[in-house]
C-alpha cells in the first residue's frame, strides 16, 4: 500500500523548490569546496544497519544502538552515547513514490526546506534557525543540511537530508545534554560526519 504524501507537503515542496521557505546556501562550484564541518570522530570496526537494511553505517565508539518502535517507529537506526548526552539517528522522509522520482530530478535543497518547514510546523516550542539549508558532499555522495535551536535551549540540533537511490533519508543528531557549548556541539557534528562518510548502500539503494 503506497504512502501518500499530504496535499499539504507538496504545496510546500513547489514552494521550497521555487525558494520559498528562506535563503539558502548553495554550493555552484561542482566540486564542492572544503565544507566547514570535517568527518572526524573515532568509529569501531562494526557495521550496524537500519531495520530494513538498506542502509549501513560504522558504530561510534562510545555510542549504543536502540530503539523505541512504540514512540519512535519511524527511526530505522538510532544510536545513543553512553552516557545519554547525545542521540544519532536514521530516518526515511515517508513520501508516494511516483513524487519521490518527480523530487530526484530536483535540488536535494528543496527536499531540506521541506523537512525544516515540518519540523517548524510540529514543533511544541518555538524553533529557531541557526544554519539555513547548505549543500555539500561526503563520500562521493551529495547531502543538504541546516541547524535549529528549540525555544531557548543552548543545544544545536542539526539534520542532514541525502538521496539514496530508492527514497530521500534524515540523519538527526540531538544533544540531550541541557547544556552544550558550541565547541561540543561541533565535536559532535564532526562525528556525524565521520558516520556518514562510512554509509554503505545495499542495491536498492544504489551503491
Amino acid at each position: 500500500m503506497k504512502t501518500l504524501f499530504p496535499a499539504s507537503l507538496i504545496v510546500l515542496l513547489a514552494f521550497a523548490a521555487c525558494g520559498g521557505g528562506g535563503p539558502a546556501t548553495v554550493r555552484e562550484d561542482a566540486a564542492f569546496p572544503k565544507y566547514r564541518y570535517a568527518a572526524v570522530g573515532e568509529l569501531s570496526r562494526e557495521y550496524l544497519a537500519t531495520a530494513d537494511g538498506m542502509l549501513r553505517v560504522r558504530r561510534p565508539e562510545g555510542w549504543l544502538r536502540t530503539s523505541d518502535p512504540r514512540n519512535a517507529p519511524s527511526i530505522l537506526l538510532w544510536l545513543v552515547r553512553e552516557d545519554y548526552s547525545a542521540s544519532l539517528s536514521f530516518s526515511a522522509i515517508k513520501m508516494d513514490p511516483g513524487l519521490y522520482q518527480t523530487l530526484r530530478g530536483e535540488n536535494l535543497t528543496a527536499v531540506a526546506k521541506v523537512s525544516l518547514s515540518l519540523k517548524e510546523r510540529n514543533a511544541d516550542d518555538s524553533l529557531t534557525v541557526v544554519q539555513p539549508v547548505e549543500l555539500f558532499k561526503i563520500g562521493g555522495r551529495i547531502c543538504a543540511a541546516y541547524e535549529y535551536r528549540v525555544a531557548a535551549a543552548e543545544p544545536v540540533i542539526r539534520i542532514v537530508v541525502f538521496d539514496t537511490g530508492a527514497r530521500f533519508m534524515e540523519c538527526a543528531l540531538y544533544p540531550a545534554a541541557v547544556t552544550v557549548t558550541p565547541a561540543e556541539n561541533r565535536r559532535l557534528f564532526e562525528l556525524q560526519q565521520a558516520v556518514l562518510s562510512s554509509m554503505l548502500m545495499d542495491a536498492d539503494g544504489s551503491e
